[in-house]
């Protein structure tokens, strides 16, 4: 009897140190992790999927970029409805459009209609913006 009550506290010495010594395990975050929509996930897969090195988030100046291709300068703004609809919305993004302009990127914008049914076409106009 004794040797079984040595040999499971033993077992729960190890178990218990091993629990301690063990590294807390972070998670893994991708750009994709940073995507503020539904539409910006639907468009960074798509052009991760099609061998682009995407970035999201992207600061310049006071802005930041929705989604950015930055080996080729090229800015993607992810326009939903929501947020992009009123006259005061769409004053800002001009402003935007002219910052980043200012600032060395092409800017390219798509409504989350054209990033939901139209991915083709909007791939095909970021590929055209590229070369």
């Amino acid at each position: 009897m004794i040797d079984y009550i040595v040999f499971f506290g033993l077992l729960a010495i190890g178990i218990i140190a091993f629990i301690i010594q063990s590294p807390v395990i972070e998670k893994v975050t991708t750009p994709r992790d940073d995507c503020e929509s539904y539409i910006e996930i639907r468009l960074y897969d798509a052009l991760i999927f099609n061998g682009y090195n995407v970035s999201t988030q992207v600061r310049c100046g006071s802005y930041r970029i929705d989604i950015a291709l930055a080996s080729y300068g090229l800015a993607i703004e992810c326009d939903g409805k929501q947020w992009h609809s009123t006259p005061e919305q769409k004053a800002h993004d001009q402003r935007k459009n002219r910052y980043l302009r200012k600032n060395g990127w092409k800017v390219l914008r798509f409504t989350g209609r054209q990033i939901n049914s139209q991915m083709p076409k909007v791939l095909a106009k970021i590929e055209r913006e590229i070369k």
